[in-house]
């Protein structure tokens, strides 16, 4: 009787080992396939972003090409230009069925920051008094935009004078925490939100305002608006004159193909059928030559996406620097 308890005790604690055994081989196989699954996942993520990056990359080459190619088939810049026209369609066709897309802005059509720390200026001040007075904007009212203008010029500008409702390094070290003023070009947008008065809701906007942020820039310095690609909000602030009507007859006149040539003098804006000629908006403000663009760039293949974007500087003498460019 021992003996049988004993062979017995002994087979079930065989078959206890050999469930225990099986029970690991499949935890581990299992694990295994997840470890394969994961890494064939990764290395299909990998080489979908590897793709993606090329035809960034391709796309960017296209619009650096196009805005050559322009500048070598005339001398000024405008909305009917290659550059500011591709066919979306036709891109699509040639990425082998990426979802290719090429956008490039000209940066020379929006306001330059920069350009408010010269004091010398007015007429280009009184532009951006206007455009803040739009009432598309989070400023209340005249006063809050004398004191903006103020703070951006003394964030700009070299010296340490301040303006009368600006700030220089003695309001900026007395905040909490504390800080210089810049007195240098601002660089990057988001360092508007560093200036005395400025909020997020006056640069990016809120449910009840735009923000500035569409139509500003921080390339260029040299206080002047390319006509043909300024957007409706800017050429209201060219003069004091202008109304939504008249605006949207310059945006009109401009895309009307036959007039294409026109468009390469600061003066077309005189042949715009009804224009006031009590209107001058100044040569001093305005000019038709583009440098600055930004380029994004977006490739898409099912779940996958990768986005380029930059700025490129386009030089009289036709070379091209990309001042920045960032893939996600």
């Amino acid at each position: 009787m021992r003996t049988d308890r004993f062979v017995g005790n002994q087979s079930g604690l065989a078959l206890v080992l050999a469930l225990l055994a099986i029970s690991f081989l499949v935890v581990v196989t299992i694990q295994l396939m997840i470890t394969i699954d994961r890494q064939v996942s990764v290395s299909t993520i990998q080489r979908e972003q590897v793709r993606l990056d090329s035809m960034v990359l391709a796309g960017l080459h296209l619009a650096r090409a196009a805005l050559l190619a322009d500048q070598q088939d005339n001398s000024f810049d405008s909305l009917q230009d290659s550059w500011a026209a591709f066919d979306q369609e036709k891109i699509k066709a040639l990425a082998g069925g990426v979802d290719l897309s090429v956008t490039v802005t000209d940066l020379s059509g929006r306001l330059q920051v920069n350009a408010l720390g010269k004091e010398a200026n007015k007429k280009y001040r009184e532009i951006w008094q206007r455009f803040l007075l739009s009432g598309r904007f989070a400023i209340a009212g005249e006063d809050e935009v004398e004191a903006l203008l103020d703070a951006l010029g003394d964030w700009i500008d070299s010296d340490d004078k301040e303006r009368p409702q600006g700030a220089e390094e003695p309001y900026y070290q007395s905040l909490k925490p504390p800080y210089s003023c810049k007195n240098d070009k601002i660089n990057l947008p988001d360092e508007l939100l560093l200036i005395k008065g400025m909020t997020p809701r006056i640069v990016y906007g809120d449910k009840d305002h735009e923000g500035i942020i569409d139509y500003i820039t921080v390339m260029g310095d040299d206080g002047k608006v390319n006509l043909n690609t300024a957007s409706l909000p800017v050429l209201l602030a060219l003069s004091s004159g202008m109304t939504p009507g008249l605006a949207q007859d310059l945006l009109d006149f401009r895309e009307d193909r036959q007039r294409k040539e026109v468009l390469a003098t600061t003066g077309w804006y005189r042949q715009v059928s009804g224009f006031p000629g009590a209107i001058n908006l100044g040569n001093e403000v305005l000019k038709v030559t583009s440098n600055y663009f930004n380029i994004r760039v977006s490739a898409a293949f099912h779940q996958y996406k990768r986005t380029g974007t930059g700025i490129l500087l386009r030089a009289e003498n036709q070379e091209q620097t990309m001042l920045s460019w960032k893939i996600e």
